[in-house]
């Protein structure tokens, strides 16, 4: 259980990104699909996520699509995820606006990620 390793004294920060890591070894709970990525939130729920880091292009044609689609059910559902901050760092330009548009018209706080020495690659 995911939530389980977490130490509850540390911010809570989940990565979504298929081929990305934290330069800094930031402690993070990370999904590499969307599928992935849902079963993890189904697995906080309840939890506090205190950033979430969202890319859009996934593996193969697989993109953060569900996952956003969830975000913004939950919150116009009045139930929204516990998510303190929404991190988008594709570097799809298009979809990464998208993203944005959406999720702050659901009201969640999203900031916008360029930064691209931050991330190490994983291959």
């Amino acid at each position: 259980m995911a939530a389980a390793r977490w130490p509850h004294d540390a911010p809570l920060t989940v990565l979504v990104d298929d081929v990305r890591d934290f330069k800094d070894e930031r402690p993070a709970l990370v999904a590499r699909s969307s599928p992935q990525a849902l079963a993890l939130l189904d697995e906080l729920e309840g939890v506090r996520i205190d950033h979430l880091w969202l890319d859009h292009d996934l593996a193969g044609r697989d993109t953060i699509g569900p996952v956003v689609d969830l975000l913004v059910h939950r919150a116009k559902a009045g139930v929204p995820l516990d998510v303190g901050q929404i991190h988008i760092h594709t570097i799809n330009l298009v979809p990464g606006v998208e993203m944005a548009v959406v999720l702050r018209s659901a009201g969640c706080v999203v900031v916008r990620s360029f930064a691209l020495t931050m991330w190490t690659r994983l291959f």
